[in-house]
């Protein structure tokens, strides 16, 4: 079967059009503790934990289902999720099965259970995205349900492609954008438009220790599967699906992808609180855990955005990060 085409910087256009109003245009809000804390000129924070999801997955999975809708197919959907994911498929009000592990976090899981109608089912299956994503695939390829992937499919990455076109219209300047990497969707999305637009924009990822998938593959060009552990970063824990168009965008257009531990990013999760109030996932505080533990280097005379992309956090969890009880 022939790989999908690569989407353009075009279809960021048509997926700003197709996301209409369901997706908010969040702030670009400056920092300067941030900045004076990692040494840039300039910081500034793209809220994406304010979409009305709790997270920027709502762009991506909404270009790819009123995609579908405006086709007129019938039938059902199926995903595979971590969380955030499903709970933006779900709000659309097609069929749909909603395939989640057993590690997903208990905000998320909770949140989807809330959506649960005679169309739209949550089923858990075995462990993680590892597992989920395969089975998701199956019964796609067994012609039982049209597979709405979280980030390997062209519509899905154009609609998070919009995060960056949003960035450059409210900052023109900025040279360098921090975006947290899990499949690479995201990340993939704002490169189209990032690197079309201002080619010299450094465009970096963010991965946790414990789950580095994309930071393996652009250091040794193997997309071999790699072990995932326990993190803070559930969110954006788990291998990408092999042939995933998200390695191909991504070698050409990511700059690097750096690491952080889980204490950073709960110390991340503790500083956006504690400073400007945002309650993060842990997924969505790994940009401040790299400015913050100088992961980037020195960026003295940088403009940096930062990509906040999600605050679906337990309570527990969330807690305990900012006690700095965390056991992970």
């Amino acid at each position: 079967m022939a790989p999908p085409p690569l989407p353009t910087p075009l279809d960021v256009l048509r997926a700003r059009h197709r996301i209409g109003e369901a997706a908010s245009r969040t702030p670009l809000v400056g920092s300067l503790a941030l900045a004076q804390a990692s040494g840039a000129d300039e910081v500034r924070l793209k809220l994406e934990h304010l979409q009305p999801t709790g997270s920027f997955k709502v762009r991506g999975a909404e270009s790819r289902v009123a995609s579908i809708a405006a086709s007129g197919k019938d039938g059902r959907l199926v995903t595979a999720s971590s969380g955030n994911h499903g709970i933006a498929v779900a709000r659309h009000g097609l069929a749909v099965t909603i395939l989640v592990g057993g590690s997903v976090s208990p905000a998320k899981l909770a949140h989807l259970r809330e959506l649960e109608t005679d169309r739209c089912t949550v089923e858990i299956f075995g462990r993680d995205t590892d597992d989920t994503e395969p089975e998701a695939r199956r019964r796609h390829e067994l012609g039982a349900a049209v597979f709405v992937s979280p980030y390997n499919d062209p519509e899905v990455v154009a609609g998070q492609g919009t995060v960056g076109l949003e960035i450059l219209e409210d900052w023109p300047d900025v040279d360098t954008v921090l975006v947290p990497v899990g499949g690479g969707g995201l990340i993939s999305g704002i490169g189209l438009w990032v690197k079309a637009v201002s080619p010299n924009v450094r465009l970096i990822g963010v991965q946790p220790e414990a789950s580095f998938p994309m930071h393996a593959f652009l250091v040794t060009a193997s997309a071999r599967r790699v072990p995932i552990g326990p993190t803070l970063a559930d969110g954006v824990a788990g291998n990408i699906e092999r042939g995933s168009i998200t390695l191909r965008l991504a070698r050409r257009l990511v700059d690097e992808v750096v690491l952080v531990d889980e204490e950073a990013i709960a110390a991340a999760m503790r500083w956006a609180w504690n400073g400007p109030r945002h309650r993060l996932e842990g997924s969505g505080a790994l940009g401040i855990a790299a400015l913050l533990t100088g992961r980037l280097g020195n960026i003295a005379g940088h403009r940096v955005a930062v990509v906040l992309s999600g605050g679906n956090v337990d309570e527990a969890t969330f807690e305990a990060a900012l006690t700095g009880s965390m056991g992970a």
